[in-house]
């Protein structure tokens, strides 16, 4: 091999090395900004979220009267729905438990969790769209860009339990 071939080799190894270590710096970049993007959202304590949203939003007095019951309609129902499903949640440990699961009760169970699981969800972006539709447009901008922060993380941390995670998230 000529010293011109070795030459190219060793520019082109420099030239890949030096591209994945950028890439390495950019992946960790972005992976520390989606922690801290995370953690600003669960520094928000779920009591306080309204508050949160009122003032990042800057709402006036009519649109906060507005979210307020559209907040307290949302959590009815989804605590509603959310005690329907701990309960079948429950049947299912308990079926699970028993000496010969019966694994047609079980399906069933996933069933009606499942259908539970799309009625919340469906409450969900019904809360969004009301409240969407008392906003302004750079207020809507703002909203949107919350919620798919919210949406967007992840639905476990590391040392922390998604259980515990999911129980703050419907508070939102």
């Amino acid at each position: 091999m000529g010293k011109y071939s070795k030459t190219i080799l060793i520019v082109l190894v420099v030239f890949l090395l030096g591209i994945n270590i950028a890439v390495i710096i950019t992946y960790r970049t972005h992976l520390k900004n989606d922690e801290q993007a995370l953690e600003q959202i669960e520094d928000i304590p779920p009591r306080q979220f309204g508050n949160f949203i009122a003032q990042e939003l800057d709402l006036d007095a009519s649109q906060e009267e507005q979210f307020r019951d559209f907040r307290r309609l949302y959590n009815r129902s989804a605590n509603r729905t959310l005690m329907a499903m701990n309960g079948v949640r429950s049947r299912m440990a308990r079926e699970l438990k028993s000496v010969g699961p019966d694994r047609d009760q079980l399906d069933k169970l996933a069933g009606q969790l499942g259908e539970m699981h799309k009625r919340l969800k469906i409450l969900t972006f019904d809360y969004y769209c009301n409240m969407q539709s008392v906003l302004r447009p750079e207020q809507q901008e703002k909203l949107s860009v919350l919620f798919q922060s919210m949406l967007s993380a992840p639905v476990h941390s590391p040392g922390r339990s998604p259980r515990s995670e999911r129980s703050q998230m419907r508070n939102y």
